[in-house]
């Protein structure tokens, strides 16, 4: 079952959940791709001209070198967790990254568990990939994804639910006015005041220098992990539409700037 949400969030229970929200639990997302998934991230990175072979296992996307695979770095791909219960993936709320993983993990669900899981994920480009969601129409589990877009191909879905917030309209001007969506916080590291790492200093010190920021291409080719840790702690961000990683104003803080 395929379900889109727009706007904000609503209830769902499973026996399996996996889900943009904090959790009880966190989790990897390492798994084996199913044919289905297999094809899921051979289209996706296709489209984004990033051709790769058909991929066996998640895994397989830490190694992979095509420049979209960079924003896959970002994702824990350790072991799926599987027992009964209710778990927070750990991978970049990016495009096209959440939804990619979130379909392939529900075809692979779905294959091995049949009904009775609930995966959600954050996307702003399901719309692009209808095709590929179309796929999940059949599964006996729920494949939801939150958005804030709305567009006709939501008919796609088996389900779809307006969860925008009360709207109010600006009498005189007839300015229409958002009181904002209560989605799902992801996990935020705890404020850094004092950074040790020295890895980590030297990128924030090369980002600084640089003009504030870098390709991510370089920044992982440079300094590898210390990328990832810097992200974890707030200091740095990924820009998704340009490839480049950021300085926060906590990383500045960090700097002492």
């Amino acid at each position: 079952m395929l379900e889109i949400v727009i706007g904000g969030v609503v209830e769902g229970r499973a026996e399996r959940r996996y889900t943009i929200c904090p959790a009880d639990r966190t989790t990897g997302v390492g798994f084996e791709l199913t044919p289905e998934g297999q094809l899921v991230f051979t289209a996706v990175f296709h489209r984004y001209n990033n051709p790769i072979p058909f991929p066996r296992h998640t895994s397989e996307l830490a190694q992979c070198s095509a420049p979209l695979c960079l924003l896959f770095r970002f994702a824990d791909f350790s072991e799926l967790e599987e027992e009964p219960g209710q778990y927070q993936l750990k991978m970049a709320l990016a495009d096209p990254v959440a939804l990619t993983i979130g379909l392939a993990l529900a075809h692979y669900l779905d294959a091995k568990y049949g009904g009775g899981w609930l995966v959600e994920v954050y996307s702003d480009v399901w719309y692009q990939h209808t095709d590929l969601l179309a796929g999940a129409k059949a599964l006996d589990g729920v494949l939801r994804i939150y958005t804030s877009v709305y567009d006709q191909r939501a008919v796609v879905a088996d389900r779809v639910v307006m969860a925008v917030p009360s709207m109010t309209y600006e009498a005189l001007a007839m300015k229409r006015l958002w009181t904002g969506a209560p989605l799902c916080r992801t996990l935020t590291p705890e404020p850094v005041t004092e950074v040790k790492d020295e890895e980590v200093l030297e990128l924030l010190k090369t980002i600084w220098e640089s003009g504030g920021f870098l390709s991510l291409k370089y920044a992982q080719e440079r300094f590898g992990s210390a990328v990832i840790k810097a992200s974890q702690m707030g200091l740095v961000r990924l820009d998704t539409l340009t490839l480049t990683v950021r300085i926060t104003d906590l990383g500045l803080r960090a700097l002492g700037g």
